[in-house]
């Protein structure tokens, strides 16, 4: 086999052992995932992101990136919302409208832009990952709250969740180039391994509390068509445009790829099962787009020109 296949299937394919241990693991010891998810929520995460991005340099041109893909996630995400209410009910469009505009970029992505990148281009991810976070923590927050509170209620409820928070503060240690001590990068270490364990785990054990395995097809056919069709083109335009323009600047072309291509967030299932969501219809999705993401990812990257 191609050594470049064989060194991404290596990052791959312990992604979906860990989901896999945790979809036994929950059938057996009967997990209860809310806790698992409020763990994430309120602590991995947000420590995660604030020493994640107090390390990166936020340099002015880095900027209209995030902001652009921010704005294309609300974007995505409101159209999904107007569109499924027809097809859909209430709950399911909420869910899909939070789906719409984000993705696996962390737990399942950062992995992929190691192997991938450059150190240049694995910040240029991250940075990029900045506006998806933001997204999910404020209008995708907003969103999934939907189902049980009014509109206020909702808008007040984005400002109880830390991440946004940490983010804020991690983009202020990095503009004030404030360093954090040596042992910061300990502890983030074991906080990303906290991150991605119990991200892919959390796809496990949304999986193993359904009662049994079905499928809302109006639901995965708007993933897929989402996940897999409309943000590849919409990032094959924005390269396509900025080869010419020279706005962006190349090291962000592949990792706006990249984002383009990585399956549906696991971070979906958290928010679902926390607000009980359809946290059911979140964890199928997130499996069957994992699990095509790893026959489509590979193509993927070899069409784009990722490798």
């Amino acid at each position: 086999m191609d050594p470049f296949y064989t060194n991404l299937l290596e990052q791959l394919l312990p992604l979906y052992a860990i989901a896999f241990l945790g979809y036994i693991v929950g059938k057996f010891a009967r997990i209860d995932i809310k806790s698992i998810t409020t763990l994430t929520i309120f602590v991995i995460s947000p420590s995660v992101f604030v020493l994640s991005i107090a390390k990166l340099d936020f340099a002015a041109g880095a900027i209209i990136v995030p902001l652009m893909m921010f704005a294309l996630a609300c974007l995505f995400s409101l159209i999904a919302l107007k569109i499924s209410k027809f097809y859909m009910d209430d709950k399911t469009s909420y869910l899909a409208a939070l789906a719409t505009g984000t993705s696996n970029w962390g737990y399942f992505g950062v992995p992929i832009a190691f192997a991938l990148f450059p150190p240049e281009m694995v910040a240029a991810y991250i940075i990029t990952g900045v506006s998806f976070q933001i997204y999910e923590n404020s209008l995708g927050l907003y969103f999934i709250s939907r189902g049980h509170k009014d509109p206020w209620q909702s808008f007040l409820t984005i400002f109880k969740y830390p991440v946004i928070y940490a983010i804020i503060l991690g983009l202020a240690l990095s503009a004030f180039h404030i360093e954090l001590p040596s042992i910061a990068n300990n502890i983030l270490g074991l906080f990303k391994g906290a991150y991605t364990v119990l991200g892919m785990m959390i796809i496990g054990l949304g999986l193993s509390q359904m009662e049994k395995f079905s499928i809302d097809i109006k639901f995965i056919a708007t993933m897929f068509a989402v996940r897999f069709v409309m943000w590849p083109l919409i990032a094959l335009a924005i390269v396509a445009t900025d080869q010419h323009l020279h706005i962006l600047g190349d090291d962000f072309h592949k990792p706006i790829l990249l984002f383009s291509i990585v399956p549906m967030a696991a971070n979906n299932i958290a928010f679902a099962s926390h607000f009980d969501m359809n946290p059911a219809k979140a964890a199928m999705g997130v499996l069957l787009t994992t699990v095509f993401a790893l026959v489509y990812i590979p193509l993927a990257i070899k069409l784009l020109g990722l490798g």
